[in-house]
């Protein structure tokens, strides 16, 4: 593992980060001055990037001053981290940066690098000879992805693009996407006891969760008959049947071949808020629980997540030596 540094971005860059991440930066140069990060140098974006690089770069940078330079592309989740280090810097500037790269990632988010690059000349951050070098980096980047991982890439950039209050923070989890009023309506009815199953689904195109099926009353040994096979779901389900009426959250998640993997992710990541929003409708779930859309479900299957059987252990007692067959006991001889 590489010498970490400790240092860390503060609330100031933090700040300036997030101002990258909504577009309203071209460029960052952030350099490290008496161990703190710091920004040294901005610039705002305007229509063409290529003309934008050729305006800052490489004339912002120091050759005696390493620095991190963050610059957009073309969307505000495609930035270029370039770690800039002169062989004309002293070897502590050098070796700081290096080793403060990894926090620093982490602070910006790592979801929004769409490449890194080491830059030791000024001269490389030229536009022609560095273009080269990123028309390089794309080419072998496409060739090495398989089909699967060209789809993961799509779908982390469609949830980076999300509208600001729909992303996830580091202190929410997951993705927010707004209940249709419909759906609503019906936990509410759920959570007074007049029907006994919901079901809804992420409505992907319109980033919302949306209404799919209501019951008023359905037995347990019905239920396999409403949970799609090919889509994932959110259930929730009143097994009437049962004492205590317990309230199951059921989400069903098919085969990665019948749904896009972007399905997949979205339903993933909103179910942690979608939950906190059943819980405002005041709906008390009891048991919640995840089930491939093959599996079997009944009153049999959910009481096993409900009261799962303890396999009771047989007390076994050591069996006693044999007469003289202890340990033997050595006694001294009397004179």
């Amino acid at each position: 593992m590489a010498c970490q540094s400790g240092i860390r971005a503060d609330s100031e860059v933090l700040s300036v980060f997030e101002e990258c991440k909504q577009g309203k930066l071209r460029l960052a140069k952030i350099v490290i001055q008496k161990e703190k990060l710091k920004l040294s140098y901005r610039s705002a974006p305007t229509k063409d990037w290529k003309a934008d690089w050729k305006r800052d770069l490489p004339g912002c940078v120091d050759a005696y001053e390493p620095c991190f330079i963050l610059f957009m592309l073309e969307s505000p989740h495609d930035w270029l981290l370039i770690s800039f280090a002169d062989d004309k810097a002293s070897s502590r500037d050098k070796m700081l940066l290096a080793s403060t790269k990894a926090s620093f990632k982490s602070d910006f988010g790592q979801s929004f690098i769409h490449g890194e690059y080491q830059i030791t000349s000024t001269h490389e951050l030229k536009f022609d000879i560095f273009e080269r070098r990123l028309n390089k980096h794309k080419d072998d980047e496409s060739n090495a992805m398989t089909t699967i991982e060209k789809e993961l890439s799509t779908a982390s950039k469609d949830r980076i693009a999300l509208p600001f209050a729909m992303q996830s923070t580091q202190t929410l989890r997951g993705v927010q996407f707004p209940v249709d009023q419909d759906a609503l309506a019906c936990m509410k009815r759920f959570a007074a006891g007049e029907i006994d199953f919901v079901q809804l689904s992420v409505d992907t195109l319109n980033e919302a969760i949306k209404l799919e099926n209501q019951a008023e009353r359905l037995s347990a040994s019905d239920l396999n008959s409403k949970i799609p096979k090919q889509r994932p779901r959110y259930s929730l389900f009143r097994v009437r049947d049962v004492e205590g009426n317990p309230v199951f959250f059921i989400y069903s998640i098919p085969p990665s071949v019948g749904c896009t993997i972007k399905e997949l992710m979205l339903f993933s990541s909103c179910k942690a808020p979608f939950l906190t929003e059943v819980e405002r409708c005041q709906v008390k779930v009891d048991k919640k629980i995840e089930v491939d859309t093959g599996d079997k479900l009944d009153t049999d299957t959910l009481m096993s997540y409900w009261r799962p059987v303890v396999q009771e252990q047989k007390t076994t007692f050591s069996r006693p030596p044999r007469p003289g067959g202890g340990p033997r006991r050595i006694t001294a001889a009397s004179d």
